[in-house]
């Protein structure tokens, strides 16, 4: 790629595994991040590693890596922490880690699960019953699926382009637009980018700019703004255009882009 932006993308794979350990170890923050980040430890700053150079079809197996980046930033995190309260002579706030945001966003989202988080590990009980508790493995699709995407957008770089393949695959309806509400709250910094086949997830974005892609030579995309139209709610203009031989609708910025692919 050669876009001037491409050190500020942060791509989040439709084609992905959602075997979430049940332990994990933390390493140094910064090797866990690159890792994440860009497929392996000594990577540098090469994305083709990640993709292992087949970005448009590589099977992305990282939630290993997303755990092992979460636990290192609340290992560092709580480690900064309890050297500072030591130095103070009075009581600190402890730190909001990226663990505690995805905590708190999965159980806004899921109201009547909990997450527990502890000795390295993550397990969900019903809110309030200790009784029921079952491991991170044990998991439902949807109930992986937000964490892992609550996760990787906590993750994502500074001011980053955050590009989301098919938002609603294995997500309920009810839970599709709370979600990704939540999640961009919480970066509010980062552009973020939707492909997506669900009309109904393009509509609800409220207030995005849609572009029609009209074709893709293999290099570069013929495309063109599609303007507000009195005649046609926006869910009709998009299952028209979207209906369309060879003819995929775009939506742009909010700060979001919904790109809309015909099924």
């Amino acid at each position: 790629m050669s876009s001037p932006d491409q050190a500020r993308v942060f791509r989040i794979s439709a084609q992905k595994s959602l075997a979430m350990p049940d332990t994990t170890t933390p390493t140094s923050i910064d090797l866990a991040e690159q890792d994440l980040v860009f497929g392996h430890p000594n990577a540098g700053k090469n994305k083709n590693n990640r993709w292992q150079n087949r970005p448009a079809t590589f099977f992305l197996n990282d939630f290993q890596k997303l755990m092992v980046f979460l636990f290192s930033d609340e290992t560092e995190e709580n480690a900064k922490f309890k050297v500072a309260q030591r130095q103070s002579a009075t009581k600190l706030e402890p730190p909001l880690t990226r663990m505690d945001k995805v905590k708190q966003a999965w159980e806004r989202i899921l109201p009547h699960r909990e997450l527990v988080v502890g000795g390295l590990r993550i397990q969900t009980q019903v809110r309030g019953d200790t009784s029921k508790i079952y491991n991170s493995s044990e998991m439902s699709d949807g109930e992986r699926v937000i964490f892992y995407l609550i996760g990787q957008c906590l993750a994502a770089p500074q001011n980053g382009i955050i590009v989301i393949d098919e938002p609603e695959l294995h997500l309920h309806k009810s839970v599709q637009a709370p979600l990704w509400a939540e999640i961009e709250r919480l970066r509010p910094d980062c552009l973020f980018v939707y492909l997506t086949h669900d009309v109904d997830f393009a509509v609800a974005q409220e207030g995005a700019q849609r572009v029609w892609l009209k074709s893709f030579d293999g290099s570069s995309w013929d495309w063109e703004l599609i303007e507000d139209n009195d005649n046609l709610p926006d869910n009709l203009l998009i299952e028209v255009l979207g209906s369309r031989k060879g003819s995929m609708p775009f939506c742009v910025e909010r700060p979001c882009l919904i790109s809309l692919m015909p099924g």
